[in-house]
C-alpha cells in the first residue's frame, strides 16, 4: 500500500491486478511514457544500505523478475519511504540502495539510494530524516 501512495503523490495513475492473485506483478502505474510492471519488496535497513530481496524462492527456487516486471516498488518501514528501482539494475539474489558513503570510500558502482526515491518532491533530505 506504500509503494501503491507514494506513486500516487507522485503524480502517477495506479492499478491494481484483478484477476491475478498469483501474478508476478502487484500493481501497474501509468505515466506519460506507458505503463509498467510492479514489485513490491519490503526493504530492511542494515546499517547504511537498504537491503531487498529482487528474487522469490519457493520451495528452494529461486526466480528473479526480469521480463516480468519492470520496478522493484521497496519500501523502507524504518526510513517510511519507498524506491522505485529498475529491475534490470539490480543483482538476481539482492539489491542494496546506499544511504552514506562507504567504509572503505568506495564509490564506484554504488546505487545511491536518493537516486531511487519515490517521492512527490524527490528531495534528498527525505532519506536521511524520516
Amino acid at each position: 500500500m506504500a509503494v501503491a501512495a507514494a506513486l500516487v503523490a507522485a503524480g502517477k495513475h495506479v492499478y491494481v491486478p484483478f484477476f491475478g492473485a498469483h501474478s508476478r506483478v502487484d500493481l501497474v502505474f501509468e505515466d506519460d511514457v506507458s505503463f509498467h510492471r510492479v514489485q513490491c519488496k519490503t526493504s530492511r535497513l542494515i546499517g547504511q544500505v537498504v537491503a531487498f530481496n529482487t528474487c522469490s524462492n519457493t520451495k528452494n527456487v529461486r526466480k528473479d523478475y526480469r521480463g516480468e516486471a519492470d520496478f522493484f516498488g521497496v519500501y523502507s518501514p524504518e526510513l517510511k519511504r519507498v524506491f522505485l528501482v529498475p529491475v534490470d539494475e539490480v543483482p538476481f539474489r539482492a539489491g542494496h540502495l546506499r544511504l552514506g558513503p562507504a567504509r572503505n570510500g568506495q564509490a564506484k558502482g554504488i546505487r545511491w539510494a536518493r537516486d531511487y526515491l519515490l517521492d512527490a518532491t524527490n528531495n534528498e533530505a527525505a532519506i536521511m530524516d524520516p
